[in-house]
């Protein structure tokens, strides 16, 4: 399925880039191709702040992002998607999700997402017990909007 997903050249505010982690992915994977975009990505100017502990005392750095922070950013995403049965997403890529319309912004779409999703009874532990419940909240979502 990832590989149907459709490419975008340029951001919209109809559609809301998901979270570069394997929660963001699965729900992505939720959503369905109908409802999800691409675009490609770059690593460029991105930096993360390394925080280490000397004697008791946290010093934080701020480095530039390398092709290993890459690595272990994907290949955590691949484990989290394998871990539910989804297969691993191509790599170079934004994933988008559409925003319905009665959503003011991205964010408020995936706030609503979130917050459907936290309040599950019982909460799956597992990315395999997420998937469900993700399909039946961004479907439910979907419908309303």
């Amino acid at each position: 399925m990832w590989t149907d997903v459709s490419v975008v050249e340029s951001n919209s505010d109809r559609w809301a880039e998901l979270e570069e982690n394997g929660w963001g992915a699965l729900i992505g994977w939720a959503a369905g191709t109908a409802n999800l975009r691409r675009r490609p990505s770059s690593d460029e100017g991105r930096s993360v702040t390394v925080t280490v502990e000397r004697g008791g005392a946290a010093i934080a750095s701020v480095e530039p992002f390398t092709t290993d922070d890459r690595i272990i950013v994907d290949d955590s995403i691949d484990e989290y998607l394998q871990e539910a049965g989804v297969p691993a997403r191509p790599r170079g890529w934004v994933w988008l999700i559409r925003v319905p319309e009665n959503y003011p912004s991205g964010q408020a779409f995936l706030d609503r997402i979130n917050t459907e999703l936290n309040s599950s009874q019982p909460a799956p532990v597992r990315p395999s017990g997420w998937l469900a419940v993700m399909q039946e909240v961004v479907g439910r979502l979907y419908e309303g909007g």
